[in-house]
């Protein structure tokens, strides 16, 4: 699946004014709440993997818009119904009222920090320089960060999955970098998605082998259960492969592409996910209008892991738990923790054969390997 843009880079060209746009076509608040609420009946494929009744939704919401609503009143009551969805992909924008909504766990960030502070501070790396050994360098347009944060293990982290091609660039001279590495730690906390081809191709880079990962169904119909065929998602081992132990690191932050890169490498033996849940939202977005000329986003398609396990509302659970997502300066618990474990004898493999046998049982399917 690919993402148009990351999440926030998204909101930003969305939420940046267009002095060409006409002014909003007039459309009563009955007509526009219709709109919205339509759209999301025959549109998002999300309702019955997190058990929502848009039906009583609606008949909850709908009474209390009038033809007498205001815009302010009319954009609070949409808000408040979409609340329900905990989705990140769903957004409410309000050019006319400079008013922006998202429905999920990175909301919170853009209603108390404002669009410019929300950027600003997921924008910031998350580990803290005194953990390197040597100045960390950059590649890929500075888009990824590595280093050595002890002897013998290697660590890098990138803050979104765009640029195929100059991506698997970058992850193949990481790699050969950290050729002598004993161990490595993937960070992908603040990291804001993108292209999900993208994060395949890196996760290959780490596979022992041909492991399904992850299922994804397109809604294709009116019926909130119409769907495409599943499409199959197989981590595949690349030339270069690294596959000593790895820990990825993860938290709420780890928004969109950077989830379903944790369901790709979570199902590799060696590796160990630490942190926190992920943000939890996978799915692709859609971008529709309504008759006032607001804008809003749903996510069109489900994703599951490779046992059918929808975490949509909920996040990739870490292996480890280690909650929090703040930073706080020179302190970084789920690394710290990472490194100690990975300084001892490691986490020990886990069985993930099952992932593998789904894999073989795939033969002939056509699948994204």
């Amino acid at each position: 699946m690919i993402r148009f843009l990351p999440v926030l880079a998204m909101m930003f060209v969305l939420l940046a004014p267009v002095a060409s746009r006409s002014q909003p076509p007039d459309a009563s608040p009955e007509q526009t709440f219709e709109s919205l609420w339509r759209t999301f009946d025959q549109k998002y494929a999300l309702f019955e993997a997190k058990a929502v009744d848009w039906q009583a939704l609606y008949n909850v919401y709908r009474p209390r818009v009038t033809p007498d609503t205001s815009d302010e009143e009319l954009f609070e009551i949409m808000a408040a119904m979409l609340s329900h969805l905990n989705d990140t992909h769903v957004l409410l924008q309000a050019e006319s009222l400079g008013r922006e909504f998202s429905a999920g766990y990175i909301g919170k960030y853009l209603n108390t920090m404002g669009l410019a502070g929300a950027m600003q501070f997921l924008a910031r790396r998350p580990l803290p320089e005194r953990f390197f050994r040597l100045p960390p360098e950059t590649i890929g347009g500075g888009q990824f960060l590595y280093g050595w944060v002890d002897e013998d293990i290697g660590y890098f982290h990138f803050t979104s999955f765009n640029d195929i091609d100059g991506s698997t660039a970058a992850v193949d001279s990481i790699l050969e970098y950290f050729a002598g590495a004993r161990a490595m730690i993937v960070d992908v906390r603040r990291n804001s998605g993108g292209d999900d081809r993208v994060c395949k191709e890196i996760a290959d880079r780490f596979a022992d082998r041909q492991r399904l990962y992850m299922v994804t169904r397109d809604r294709n119909g009116p019926s909130h259960g119409d769907f495409d065929p599943p499409k199959y998602w197989i981590v595949n081992p690349e030339q270069r492969t690294f596959t000593k132990p790895v820990i990825l690191l993860t938290n709420r932050l780890s928004v969109s592409s950077a989830e379903n890169f944790a369901l790709a490498m979570r199902v590799l033996p060696h590796v160990t996910v630490v942190g926190d849940f992920t943000s939890g939202c996978f799915a692709d977005m859609a971008w529709n209008d309504l008759p006032n000329g607001w804008r809003f986003s749903l996510s069109k398609n489900w994703f599951t892991d490779y046992a059918g396990r929808c975490w949509e509302g909920i996040g990739v659970p870490p292996d480890i738990m280690v909650p929090g997502e703040e930073l706080q300066e020179h302190v970084d618990p789920a690394f710290e923790l990472a490194l100690a474990l990975l300084q001892g004898d490691g986490p020990a493999l886990q069985d993930e054969s099952s992932s593998a046998d789904e894999a073989r049982k795939l033969a002939g399917v056509k699948c994204i390997r």
